[in-house]
């Protein structure tokens, strides 16, 4: 027999194959294979937001981590590589960058993973740990924040108080450690992994990583609390110390006005003036705008979930999210770039780093008593007697 012979079917098997394929049977077969690949496709697939967000939501994350981590690693970089720069007025600093960093190279990488992925495939201890950590490293930043705000208004509005002392600082340093855990403990306690059973071909089950709260309206309630020590208790601090150090501010600038008739003298002291401001405001303005959104956002999801579409809500929430990581990226340079001292060891570093594109140096001289950022440090401690200040 021909090959050419083989391949044509037989009068008896033409007849038969349209009855075959009308046979029920294999239609439901048909039907139920569809069915389980589609299944089992989306499963596979995990994602739950399409593909063009994912894009444009994986880019925004990689721009913040990339930018966090640089910013705060140079921070953390000066001060293992300068001893000098570890004044206990520093260490708040520091302090500042570490939880940022946290936040960059471990808790937003996997946020963007739960943001963006139905089913959680990393197992209990990572579900608890992303969540737990991430609420750690926030209120870390925000209590170091706010220390660095009651740090500046002690020494500009109280300049006569007791200096900073090391036992002091590491006291402090641990009660805000210890406090940002406690805040977060919760989150380490009810986040846990749910299974479900589903037993298409080889996947068995998948899993979800949820709070279950042991009474209701748990979350919501924790919600609130959140909301007031990490947004609402810090942002008034640090507001009314600002104000108050620009109060005190002016008044200094208008006892060196009635002192000194030198135009240049008083121009500069203007110029001074002016930064500051414009720094102090900028620090409770970036601060406030950065994390309300996400308060709100879970707020209102917690209280009255108002989102048909579940992606709808992720994209939301995921914007929302790094409105409120983008602080990482923002308090290096507010707190760091920003800072005289801080500023000088980047240059240093920069040109040891790339000696070829600096034509030339200048040469600083060290002054570790300098308060921080911009011209703050300008301000000395004035003796008890020369104080008429009203706002004291």
């Amino acid at each position: 027999m021909s090959l050419g012979n083989c391949q044509q079917p037989t009068q008896q098997q033409q007849q038969q194959q349209p009855h075959q394929l009308d046979d029920p049977r294999y239609e439901i077969l048909y039907h139920n294979m569809s069915e389980i690949m589609q299944k089992l496709q989306t499963y596979v697939a995990n994602r739950a937001i399409d593909d063009t967000s994912f894009t444009y939501l994986m880019i925004a994350y990689i721009i913040l981590i990339i930018l966090g981590a640089t910013g705060n690693g140079l921070v953390c970089m000066v001060v293992i590589r300068k001893p000098s720069m570890r004044t206990p007025r520093n260490v708040f600093i520091i302090n500042l960058a570490i939880s940022d960093l946290l936040l960059c190279l471990f808790t937003m990488p996997f946020s963007l993973v739960e943001i963006v992925l139905k089913f959680w495939p990393l197992g209990e201890a990572t579900c608890k740990l992303v969540a737990g950590l991430q609420a750690t490293s926030i209120f870390v930043s925000t209590i170091s924040i706010t220390a660095i705000a009651l740090d500046r208004y002690k020494v500009i509005v109280n300049p006569n108080c007791e200096p900073c002392h090391p036992i002091n600082t590491f006291i402090t340093l641990s009660a805000i450690w210890i406090t940002a855990l406690a805040l977060s403990a919760p989150l380490f306690i009810y986040r846990t992994v749910e299974s479900h059973s589903i037993n298409i071909l080889w996947l068995k089950s998948i899993d979800y990583c949820i709070e279950k709260w042991p009474i209701e309206h748990g979350r919501a309630l924790y919600s609130i609390f959140s909301m007031i020590f990490q947004y609402v208790c810090p942002c008034i601090i640090v507001t009314v110390a600002y104000i108050r150090i620009l109060r005190k501010l002016n008044y200094r600038m208008v006892q060196k006005k009635m002192g000194t008739t030198l135009a240049e003298k008083q121009r500069r002291e203007k110029i001074k003036q002016r930064k500051t401001r414009l720094l102090l405001i900028s620090i409770s303005f970036i601060f406030g705008i950065s994390w309300l959104p996400l308060n709100i956002v879970n707020i209102v999801a917690d209280i009255y979930f108002p989102f048909d579409n579940s992606q709808v809500y992720r994209i939301l929430f995921a914007c929302c999210h790094l409105a409120g990581m983008s602080s990482a990226c923002s308090n290096p340079l507010l707190y760091g770039f920003l800072n005289d001292n801080f500023r000088r060891e980047f240059r240093e570093l920069f040109i040891r780093c790339c000696p070829f594109l600096v034509t030339s140096t200048s040469t600083y001289t060290d002054n570790e008593d300098r308060v921080d950022s911009m011209c703050l440090q300008t301000y000395t401690r004035e003796p008890i007697s020369s104080r008429q200040d009203p706002e004291r």
